[in-house]
């Protein structure tokens, strides 16, 4: 393939890049649950990645690995790289990918912004959509729908770490098939609870989770959340944990991933 190459190194770098985002939020989310610090979401892990040495440098190498997975989502999506299909299971996981696309899209942009070289360090493209989409709909529909969307995520995290299905995507005879199976079911199990967490959220109108002003919720919104119940301290280290293991998954994926359009 022409263009098999680039595609690959566009992918890897994309996974390194949400590893590396994960593997900060899970840090602080740890701190956070012995009282040594707050949690941090995607766009606090950029802002934390742009306070060290050389963060500039960090987070434009980062963007550039966001947009290489932005790129990958996309073919993903619309050119089925994974071979989904196009019944309703399919489209409904491709649609995934394609919001999955548009999520990092944002958070690339925030980043840039972050640098200062679009003038500001807020990005109002996903908000934008956002809005539009609810004035569509209805509020009512809308968040009832975003709810749904998320338990549906959610659920598909779960599935593919219980069916194995994550498996087929690497190459058995490359990658040490023992520590994947391991870090990717705990991974994958662990950024379902978030989902599931925000899912419930939406749907119950918590406080942290609104969606009034466009932005989608967020995984610090899950940890903050979880850090308020009973038991919450110990409830969050151990998502924690979970979420670094998460961030492990996304380094496994991007040294062995399958990555190709056939």
């Amino acid at each position: 393939m022409k263009y098999s190459h680039w595609l690959q190194a566009a992918a890897r770098a994309g996974y390194l890049s949400r590893g590396i985002v994960y593997g900060i939020i899970s840090f602080f989310a740890m701190l956070a649950s012995i009282g040594a610090g707050s949690s941090k979401g995607t766009k606090g892990a950029l802002v934390t990645l742009l306070s060290q040495p050389f963060g500039s440098v960090l987070v434009a190498v980062l963007v550039t690995g966001l947009f290489g997975f932005v790129v990958w989502r996309l073919v993903q999506a619309i050119l089925d790289a994974d071979n989904h299909g196009r019944d309703l299971q399919g489209i409904v996981v491709r649609l995934a990918l394609l919001a999955s696309a548009a999520t990092y899209s944002a958070l690339a942009l925030y980043a840039i912004g972050l640098l200062g070289i679009t003038g500001t360090d807020d990005g109002k493209l996903l908000p934008g959509l956002m809005n539009a989409l609810s004035q569509a709909l209805g509020q009512r529909v809308f968040v009832t729908g975003l709810s749904l969307v998320f338990l549906g995520i959610a659920v598909a995290h779960w599935w593919k770490a219980c069916s194995g299905r994550y498996s087929k995507h690497f190459d058995e005879n490359e990658a040490p098939m023992r520590i994947v199976h391991v870090v990717s079911v705990l991974g994958l199990g662990a950024r379902g609870i978030v989902f599931a967490l925000l899912s419930a959220m939406i749907w119950l109108g918590i406080e942290g989770a609104s969606t009034s002003g466009g932005d989608l919720p967020s995984t610090l919104d899950a940890l903050k959340y979880i850090q308020g119940l009973p038991y919450g301290q110990v409830m969050l280290f151990a998502l924690a944990v979970g979420l670094m293991v998460f961030a492990i998954y996304s380094f496994v994926e991007s040294r062995w991933r399958r990555v190709s359009l056939s």
